[in-house]
C-alpha cells in the first residue's frame, strides 16, 4: 500500500475525530487506569495508560492510551490509538485503529480501518462490513462481510470473506478453512497454495517483490508518531507559554510576506554564520550549537502555522474548538500537504519562515 493512500485513510481518522464541536462529547479524566462500567448516553473522549471498557457508551468512542480493552458495548463508531487494543465486545459502527497489536475476538458492526504492527481477527471475531489494514503480521480466522484490502507483510486467512480480497503481501497463506465469495487478487514474492474450491470467483495473483519500505505499516507508523511528537511538543508549548504561543500563531496572516522574507533572512544569516565558525577551531563547538538551534527552529516552527491553521478550519467550518484540537487538525493538513511533491516543499517552508519571522518582530517590541 502508498504512503500517499495510507495518509488518506489516516485523514479519514484524525477528521472524524476533530470533526465534532468542542461541546458535543463528554471528556473523561487521564489517569493510569480507566474503568467505565456503567452507561453514558454521549460521546466519550479519554486518555490514559491503561482503559477498560466493560460498561455501554451510546454514541462514539475516542481513545488514546498505552493499553485499551473494549468488553463492553458501543453503539457508534470507536476510534482508537493505543500500545495494545482488544476487543471483545460489540461495536455498532466503524472501528479505526492505529496501534501496535489489535486483536478483536468480538462483533464490529461496520468498516474496521487498521494501521498496526500485528492484526489477529479471531475465530470468535467478525467483521460486519469492509476491513482495510495495513499490518507487519495479519492473522484473518475470523469472518467478513465485505471486501478486504491493505497490505501486510505476513497474511493468513482462515474466516469467510462476503466480498473480495485486494491485497499486498510478503507472504500469503490461506488455511483450508478459508472461503472468499468473490475474487482473490494479491501481490506477492511468490504464489500461495490456496485450496480447491477457497475462491468463488477469480483468483489473480501478479509476482512481485514486496518492499517493506512502501507497503509495510512501518512507513505509516513513523509518519504517525512524527505528526504526534510534533502535537505533543506544541501541546507542551502551550502548557508552559500558552499566551505566547497563541500569540505568535495568530499573527500568521498579518503580514505573511513580511515575516516570510525576515524568516528566511534569519535561515540563510544563522547558516552563513555556521560554516564561518566551522573555519576557526575555537568555533567548531559554537558552530555546532548553532545548528542544533537552526534544525530545532525548522521542527518547531510548524506548530505555531499549524495552531493557526487548525482554527482557521474550523472557523472554515462552524464550529468552536479548544486550542489543542486546532493544533491537532491543523499539524495533520500541514503534513498531509506537505506530502505532495513540490508544493509541499513550498508549504513547508512558509510555515517554518513565516513564524520565526513573527517572533523576531514579537521580540523586538
Amino acid at each position: 500500500m502508498k504512503i500517499q493512500f495510507s495518509i488518506l485513510l489516516e485523514l479519514l481518522i484524525i477528521v472524524f475525530v476533530l470533526s465534532y464541536p468542542a461541546s458535543a462529547f463528554t471528556t473523561i479524566e487521564s489517569g493510569d487506569t480507566i474503568v467505565i462500567d456503567d452507561v453514558i448516553d454521549d460521546d466519550v473522549y479519554i486518555a490514559g495508560n491503561n482503559i477498560i471498557i466493560k460498561g455501554t457508551i451510546n454514541g462514539d468512542l475516542i481513545v488514546a492510551g498505552g493499553m485499551v480493552d473494549v468488553q463492553g458495548n458501543i453503539t457508534q463508531d470507536l476510534i482508537v490509538a493505543a500500545g495494545d487494543v482488544t476487543i471483545t465486545g460489540n461495536v455498532g459502527d466503524d472501528v479505526r485503529v492505529a496501534a501496535g497489536t489489535l486483536t478483536i475476538a468480538g462483533y464490529v458492526q461496520d468498516d474496521l480501518i487498521s494501521f498496526t504492527g500485528e492484526t489477529k481477527i479471531s475465530d470468535t471475531g467478525a467483521i460486519g462490513g469492509d476491513f482495510t489494514s495495513a499490518s507487519g503480521q495479519l492473522n484473518l480466522l475470523g469472518n467478513v462481510g465485505g471486501n478486504i484490502t491493505g497490505s501486510g507483510g505476513e497474511v493468513t486467512m482462515g474466516g469467510t470473506v462476503g466480498g473480495n480480497v485486494d491485497m499486498t503481501t510478503g507472504q500469503l497463506v490461506v488455511l483450508p478453512g478459508a472461503y472468499i465469495t468473490g475474487d482473490l487478487k494479491y501481490r506477492s514474492p511468490e504464489s500461495a497454495d490456496v485450496p480447491p474450491g477457497t475462491v468463488g470467483k477469480e483468483t489473480d495473483f501478479i509476482q512481485e517483490k514486496y518492499d517493506d519500505e512502501k507497503n509495510d505499516s512501518f512507513s505509516i507508523i513513523s509518519w504517525f508518531m512524527g505528526y504526534l511528537a510534533l502535537v505533543l511538543i506544541g501541546l507542551l508549548g502551550m502548557a508552559i507559554w500558552p499566551e505566547y504561543i497563541q500569540n505568535i500563531a495568530s499573527k500568521t496572516p498579518e503580514y505573511p510576506g513580511k515575516s516570510f522574507l525576515t524568516g528566511l533572512a534569519i535561515f540563510i544569516a544563522s547558516f552563513v554564520l555556521f560554516f564561518l565558525l566551522l573555519i576557526t577551531l575555537i568555533g567548531i563547538p559554537l558552530g555546532m550549537i548553532l545548528m542544533a538551534l537552526i534544525l530545532a527552529a525548522l521542527y518547531i516552527a510548524r506548530i505555531f502555522t499549524a495552531l493557526w491553521l487548525g482554527k482557521y478550519l474550523f472557523m472554515k467550518m462552524g464550529k468552536e474548538s479548544k486550542p489543542w484540537i486546532q493544533l491537532a487538525l491543523g499539524m495533520f493538513a500541514l503534513l498531509l500537504v506537505g506530502e505532495i511533491p513540490i508544493i509541499g516543499a513550498l508549504v513547508y517552508l512558509a510555515a517554518t519562515c513565516i513564524p520565526v519571522g513573527n517572533i523576531y518582530y514579537a521580540a523586538r517590541e
